[in-house]
């Protein structure tokens, strides 16, 4: 028995700015999701992180997602988009400010080895401090 799925443009997309949190219990893992808030600001008047949607999956399930996602790393690699060293651990960044902390480090875009600088609208934001293409 296959499923078909619905057209695109009846699957619903959800955009998150990156994991704010990972936690395990009664045998669920439960992934929050966040986005960077249009309302909400920091002393800085920097935007502030909002859980938006919570992924919860059974063990089985996100251990299959773990493979997914490292597939899909290892295709960006061959592909030239990451560099071939994306799946080691970059060293820690400094501490960002608390309004920015999280339970898990925000990840790191790493920049082309030989490609050109990016532009400064392109830039990637400084490490440990979420930014949303939604917000500059």
């Amino acid at each position: 028995m296959t499923i078909e799925p619905p057209p695109d443009d009846r699957i619903p997309e959800l955009y998150a700015d990156g994991v704010f949190d990972i936690g395990f219990g009664n045998g669920m893992v439960r992934i929050d999701l966040f986005s960077l808030s249009a309302l909400r600001k920091d002393d800085n008047g920097q935007p502030l992180p909002a859980i938006r949607q919570r992924v919860v999956m059974s063990l089985p399930g996100f251990l299959a997602s773990l493979s997914a996602l490292e597939g899909m790393r290892q295709r960006l690699e061959a592909a030239g988009v990451l560099p071939s060293n994306s799946g080691t651990v970059p060293a820690p960044a400094p501490a960002p400010s608390p309004a920015f902390q999280s339970p898990v480090q925000a990840p790191i875009q790493p920049a082309s080895p030989t490609g050109p600088s990016p532009s400064p609208a392109t830039a990637a934001p400084p490490a440990g401090r979420p930014r949303s293409p939604n917000f500059g």
